[in-house]
């Protein structure tokens, strides 16, 4: 029987698993997909509303205060922890033998944190390159030919 291989490509704002790849056969395959979306916003959109203000410490004077964190990567970090569930559910039913992780540096580092031990052992290979937009015809190369030609 041949082991099962899961391609996840994701950047920050999206994310796509391909199941079922074979890694060594070369030609037309088109296994099943599973797209995840996050529709960014500008963090003006997640600031709409204004941090308020509060009084000086010192002097009868007030300020406005300042956001703490920075929304928008806030929610990258929802996004990628929502993906890496998924991954994690798959991972305990036993869907897949292999995984290999494409993402953006910074999404893979995520993931890399969000991903349970049983995920991160069948993790065969990480690429630190986004590509979520490539056609699956090129992704599937992509990755063949960067575990076996290098």
């Amino acid at each position: 029987m041949t082991a099962t291989t899961w391609i996840l490509a994701a950047d920050g704002n999206q994310a796509r698993l391909l199941k079922g790849v074979n890694l060594l056969k070369d030609g037309q395959q088109s296994p099943e997909q599973e797209v995840f979306r996050w529709e960014p916003k500008k963090a003006q959109d997640i600031m709409a509303d204004k941090p308020g203000r509060s009084h000086s410490s010192v002097g009868p004077g007030r300020s406005a205060m300042e956001y703490s964190s920075d929304p928008v990567r806030e929610e990258q970090l929802k996004f990628t922890a929502e993906v890496a569930g998924r991954i994690d559910d798959y991972a305990a039913e036993g869907a897949f033998d292999r995984l290999v992780v494409c993402a953006a540096p910074q999404t893979l580092g995520d993931l890399r944190n969000k991903l349970s031990d049983k995920s991160r052992t069948l993790t065969m290979a990480e690429i630190d390159k986004n590509f979520s937009n490539l056609p699956t015809e090129k992704l599937i190369s992509s990755v063949r030919s960067i575990m076996f030609d290098a």
